[in-house]
C-alpha cells in the first residue's frame, strides 16, 4: 500500500499574517494534494464552535471526503476541532476519543477500507504541557493496539517544541518510529 497523508492545523483560518481567509486554507489543502489529511482548529473555539471550511468546495475541487458523525455540535466539521479527510475508500469504523490534560483536547480513530488495504489513522491535537502530552500519548498507543491489523498511522499536531531525549515524542517508541525530529514542530512557524 502506498498513500500520502498530511497534516495542518489550520488555526482557525487565521495565518501568519493575522488574516482570516479559509480560501487560502482550501488552496494549501488542495495543493498538498494528500490521499488522507489531519486537520486541527478546524472550528471555532467559541459559540456555536462552527466549521470554517466549505467541505462542499473541498470535495468538488479536491474529491475530499470528511469523516462524519463526529461533531459535538451541529455546525462544527470536527471532534475538537479535528477533522479527517480522505479522497477513498470507506469508512469502517471511527471511535472518538477525549483526551486527558488541562484543556480539552480530543482523537478521532477512523479504520479506512481501502482499495489495495485497511489501515487506522489515529487524528489528535495534543496539548501544550508536557505532563498532559505524555498521558495523552498512552491513551493514543491504548488506542492502536486495538486496530485489529490495520497499519496504524498517527497524525495531528503534537504541540513538541524539545527534540531528543526530552521530548515527550519518545514515547511513541518503539511502537511508531524511529521517533526523531530535526525540528520543533511548536509554535506553528516551525
Amino acid at each position: 500500500m502506498r498513500i500520502s497523508v498530511a497534516s495542518y492545523n489550520i488555526h482557525k483560518c487565521i495565518g501568519t499574517d493575522g488574516r482570516f481567509d479559509p480560501d487560502r486554507i482550501l488552496a494549501v489543502l488542495l495543493e498538498l494534494d494528500a490521499d488522507i489529511i489531519a486537520l486541527q482548529e478546524a472550528d471555532m473555539r467559541f459559540g456555536d464552535r462552527r466549521g470554517l471550511l466549505d467541505l462542499g468546495a473541498l470535495h468538488l475541487r479536491g474529491n475530499y471526503s470528511a469523516v462524519t458523525d463526529v461533531a459535538l455540535r451541529e455546525n462544527s466539521h470536527g471532534f475538537h476541532g479535528n477533522v479527517v479527510l480522505y479522497r477513498e475508500g470507506s469508512v469502517k469504523a471511527v471511535n472518538l476519543i477525549k483526551l486527558p490534560g488541562m484543556e480539552p483536547r480530543g482523537a478521532i480513530v477512523v479504520d479506512l477500507d481501502l482499495s489495495n488495504g485497511n489501515l487506522r489513522i489515529i487524528a489528535a491535537h495534543l496539548g501544550l504541557l508536557k505532563r498532559s502530552r505524555s498521558r495523552q500519548i498512552e491513551v493514543i498507543l491504548k488506542a492502536a493496539q486495538t486496530s485489529q491489523h490495520r497499519p496504524v498511522i498517527v497524525l495531528g499536531d503534537m504541540n513538541e517544541w524539545r527534540i531528543g531525549a526530552k521530548s515527550s515524542l519518545k514515547r511513541f517508541s518503539p511502537h511508531f518510529g524511529p521517533v526523531h525530529s530535526a525540528a520543533a514542530s511548536y509554535p506553528a512557524r516551525f
